[in-house]
Parts: C-alpha cells; sequence; structure tokens
C-alpha cells in the first residue's frame, strides 16, 4: 500500500488545522488576537471605491473584488497551483472492495485547490446525475436553490451551464466582505443552530462545506446527520444514520455481492474539530482560519490574511510564532500522528476486504442463515462507517488525533468480530 505520507493529501492536507492535534500543554495557547466579533479576514479598503455590481446570478465574483482587495485576490489565486490529485482507487485499493456498489468505489480523486470546485465535479468520472451536488461547489447554485428547492433534482449538467464561479468570495462574505464572515448553506446553519455562538470567527465558513451531510428527502437537498455540537460525532452520526432516533434508516449504495446497506461518509473536517468534546484546539478557541489563512503583510505594509488555503505547516512564520509556544517540533509531531492513524486505516482495510470477501461468499453458498447473514452485515456496515470516517476526513487524523484512534478502535473491533464469525 503506498504511503499516504507521500502523496500530496499529506502534503497540503497536514492542512485543515493539522495544528489541531497531539496538544500537550496547552493552557500556554491563545487564538491569534480574533474574536468572534471582528474580522481579520479582510480589512475595509482605505480609500473609497465603488462597489463592483454583481453577475447575472447575484454574486461578485473573486475578479471583481481584485482591484479592491488585491492581496487576498492574489493568495486567492495562488489556489490555482494546488493541482494533480492521487488517484484514491490507487492509493487505497481497497475501497474498490469496500465501497462495492458506490461510484466511488471507481473513481475517487483527491480534491484540486478550491478554485477547480466547478470544473472537478463537471469532469469527475463518477458522472454525477443531479445539481445537488453542486450544493459546495458553487455560492451561485446556492441562491438559485434557495429560490427554487426543485432545482436539487434538477439535470446537473444543465444547472452547470448556468453558474460559472467556484467557491469563491461570496462562499464565505456574501457581497460585503467588510462585514466579516459568514455561512451561506442554510441546511450547516441550521444544524449548528444556537452552538454557532461558541465557535470562533471562520469555523462556520469552512465548515459549511467541510461536513458530514446527506441527502434523505425526495428534494434531495443536503442536510446533516445531526443537529448541535454534541450530535457532532461518529457514534451518534451513525445511530442517527441508522435510524436508531426515531428517524428513516438511512442507506447510500448497496454492496452488490454480500448485500451490506452502506454508508458514505463524506469530508467530516468540521465535526472532528468541532463536535462533541471538540479538538485540543478547538478548546483552546482556534479557528480553521488561524491556521489555515495566516496572517500575512504586503510589501506596502498592508496586513491582511491569505486566502491560500494551505497547510499550516508550509508556513515557518507561523510556526515560529504560533506553534512553537506549545509544541517542540509540530511538523515531527503531525508526522507520527498520520503514519499512526494511516498505518491503521490500511491494516483495518484489509480486514475490511476479508471481511466483504468472505461475506460475499457465505451469501452464494447459502452456509449461513438470513439472520446470521443480517447480522454480520450490520457489523460490517458498522466497520466501514467507522473506517470511512478516519480514511475521508482530510487531515489524515492529525485534526483530532484521538478522536481518529478511538474511531478506528470501534471499526477494527466491529470488523474482528465479524471475521470471528465467519
Amino acid at each position: 500500500m503506498k504511503a499516504m505520507l507521500t502523496n500530496k493529501k499529506a502534503g497540503m492536507w497536514l492542512s485543515l488545522a493539522s495544528v489541531c492535534v497531539l496538544i500537550m500543554g496547552l493552557a500556554a495557547c491563545t487564538p491569534s488576537n480574533q474574536t468572534k466579533d471582528e474580522s481579520t479576514d479582510s480589512k475595509e479598503p482605505a480609500t473609497q471605491v465603488q462597489m463592483p455590481a454583481p453577475n447575472e446570478n447575484g454574486i461578485i465574483t473573486a475578479e471583481a473584488w481584485k482591484d479592491i482587495y488585491p492581496d487576498e485576490y492574489a493568495t486567492y489565486m495562488e489556489n490555482n497551483d494546488n493541482t494533480d490529485p492521487g488517484d484514491y482507487t490507487e492509493i487505497y485499493p481497497q475501497i474498490k472492495t469496500i465501497w462495492a456498489g458506490s461510484a466511488f468505489s471507481k473513481y475517487y480523486n483527491e480534491p484540486n485547490g478550491h478554485t477547480y470546485a466547478l470544473k472537478d465535479i463537471s469532469e469527475t468520472g463518477r458522472n454525477p446525475k443531479t445539481a445537488n451536488c453542486l450544493t459546495c461547489k458553487s455560492s451561485e447554485f446556492i441562491l438559485k436553490q434557495d429560490a427554487d428547492p426543485t432545482l436539487n433534482t434538477s439535470d446537473i449538467h444543465e444547472m452547470e451551464a448556468q453558474v460559472s464561479e467556484p467557491i469563491s468570495c461570496y462562499d464565505c462574505h456574501e457581497n460585503t466582505p467588510k462585514d466579516g464572515t459568514v455561512a451561506i448553506r442554510q441546511f450547516f446553519v441550521n444544524a449548528v443552530g444556537d452552538d454557532a455562538s461558541q465557535l470562533p470567527e471562520g469555523a462556520m465558513s469552512c465548515g459549511q462545506c467541510h461536513n458530514e451531510y446527506f441527502f434523505p428527502g425526495e428534494n434531495k437537498a443536503a442536510e446533516n446527520p445531526w443537529s448541535g455540537l454534541a450530535e457532532a460525532t461518529p457514534e451518534k452520526v451513525l445511530a442517527i444514520e441508522n435510524g436508531l432516533t426515531g428517524g428513516k434508516r438511512y442507506v447510500d449504495h448497496t454492496n452488490p455481492d454480500n448485500g451490506t446497506e452502506q454508508i458514505k461518509v463524506q469530508h467530516p473536517e468540521f465535526e472532528t474539530v468541532y463536535g462533541g468534546e471538540g479538538s485540543p484546539m478547538a478548546k483552546q478557541g482556534y479557528s480553521c482560519s488561524d491556521c489555515h489563512m495566516a496572517d500575512a503583510k504586503s510589501e506596502s505594509g498592508t496586513e491582511y490574511k491569505s486566502h491560500n488555503w494551505t497547510s499550516p505547516l508550509e508556513n515557518e512564520e507561523l510556526i515560529a510564532n504560533d506553534c512553537s509556544k506549545c509544541h517542540k517540533d509540530i511538523k515531527a509531531e503531525v508526522k507520527a500522528n498520520q503514519t499512526k492513524a494511516i498505518d491503521r486505516v490500511n491494516s483495518i482495510g484489509d480486514k475490511l476486504v476479508d471481511l466483504n470477501n468472505k461475506l460475499a461468499a457465505a451469501v452464494a453458498d447459502g452456509s449461513k442463515s438470513d439472520d446470521e447473514l443480517n447480522a454480520l452485515r450490520e457489523l460490517n456496515r458498522t466497520s466501514q462507517f467507522y473506517w470511512d470516517w478516519v480514511m475521508v476526513e482530510n487531515s489524515d487524523g492529525a485534526h483530532n488525533s484521538a478522536l481518529a484512534q478511538d474511531t478506528l478502535d470501534k471499526s477494527e473491533a466491529a470488523v474482528d468480530e465479524a471475521l470471528a464469525q465467519l
């Protein structure tokens, strides 16, 4: 198995708050002069300028802001350099078996930078059919489906022709960047609810796309399988999706070889950092932007937030001025914890492949009763869900290493129990 520390995911995704890990002695740490009530993402222009005009879909594009916020725009465009993603079906070949029945088992690339959001979804080999797949790809689609929710089930290619702006300024600022950050995806705002007051600025803006969502209704609108931060944990999400809290059991796809009804986890960075008890860095009040949008200064001396969303471990100044307060060698710590998580993802993944193959054989040869098969399928579903949570969370266990290991423990316990019965 190709070690993921050698691929782009470990490079860029020593990212999404990889500083949010393995913290000892955090009592001495404090966020960098940012509160929930003040924005350091974008400063109001020093001189009065004419407000740019919105495009035909009602948003002011990044291009239109470039003369007003030149530093933010220039660093935003640096996201264009984040290209050439790896192929997860080769990095983790187990998914070809574990996710059988899902399009992800055949085509699953690491993402390019945020500026490629629309390009990536239009060129994916999974060939999505409905426009709800654009929910986290373009604010233009959000405005359209807010006005007409039936567009979620419309043809994605017809909708792609009507939007052109990928993830950009409007997603986090609407058309008023001087007023701070927002979250425009209402399903996520509703799920967080009053708990938003507990979060630092920027967490909601990033979290609105970097979360675990599903499409349970006939309208295929995105929803979160939790309500409030206390429910935003792997255990409670699984209970909700299993229908154990009064709802309907949720199924993303069914394995065609062994009949397991499976859940395909998305990218639960928000839940991993802020859900339940929260990660160590979350407890200290750090926001995603503290780590991934470092403070910068232009040649003229203007201070601003970098909009090149990249790994904090690539910022030596941030490491020296902030991370080093609590970490002797943050890079070594992150590498050690990612290696531990990746190794376990690989080893448990091998067990899941074995379970899926043996379960398929038992279905084919009739050696197990229906009750026995259903019990094994439930263990398979459980193990795959917990394994998936860590495998697809973009920090490779770095955002919350204790949660990653606990989640993998649950996955391994379920797969071991199933294999013992086969």
